[in-house]
């Protein structure tokens, strides 16, 4: 099951298969029921996840009960409540899998030996880091320059995969608009 992340590594990072190994060796094969949360708000996120197969989410739920989905990961991406991961404090957000989901879980005493022992494990670190930050720039900047057409037209451009594979109340949620204002968007086109 952890050939996926394998294969992830060797296609991203130049390092030796004992590294490789190395790395892997430290996450463990978790499935998913669809709806099923994985970290709960209000609780310590323990563990950092890889998806080999289906589709995870992080999301708030306001005092109303309304959900506003902050990040979408699909197979072979990352995920997590890094903020709670990192500094081990209750999360305000939750982590479930929109899909039946295969999964490979770190947790975050492993996370910390893995990257304290190998110099692989501190380079996808980095571009987990960087990556993070240039995707949450492109959401604030999204969510403030763009209506709810021209977000979905970018979706349609750039990420077809969300469109395609969410339902309308996840992807609604993920633009930041009601599910009546995406029905009417997706009905003009």
């Amino acid at each position: 099951m952890t050939a996926s992340l394998t294969q992830f590594l060797k296609d991203r990072f130049a390092t030796s298969e004992d590294e490789i190994s190395e790395v892997v060796k430290y996450f463990k094969h978790i499935k998913v029921n669809k709806d099923e949360v994985l970290v709960e708000s209000d609780k310590v996120c323990h563990y950092f996840f890889f998806v080999v197969k289906g589709c995870v989410k992080t999301c708030f739920i306001d005092s109303l009960g309304h959900e506003t989905t902050r990040y979408i990961a699909f197979e072979n991406e990352f995920i997590s409540n890094l903020k709670s991961f990192i500094e081990q404090t209750p999360s305000s957000e939750y982590v479930c899998a929109i899909e039946p989901s295969e999964l490979l879980a770190i947790s975050y005493t492993d996370f910390r030996y893995a990257l304290n022992r190998t110099t692989l494990f501190k380079d996808v670190y980095i571009k987990l880091l960087e990556k993070t930050y240039l995707y949450n720039h492109w959401r604030i900047e999204t969510l403030l320059r763009l209506d709810a057409k021209q977000r979905y037209e970018y979706m349609l451009k750039n990420n077809k995969q969300h469109v395609q594979r969410l339902s309308n109340k996840n992807l609604s949620s993920f633009l930041g608009i009601t599910q009546e204002s995406l029905s009417r968007v997706k009905g003009k086109k």
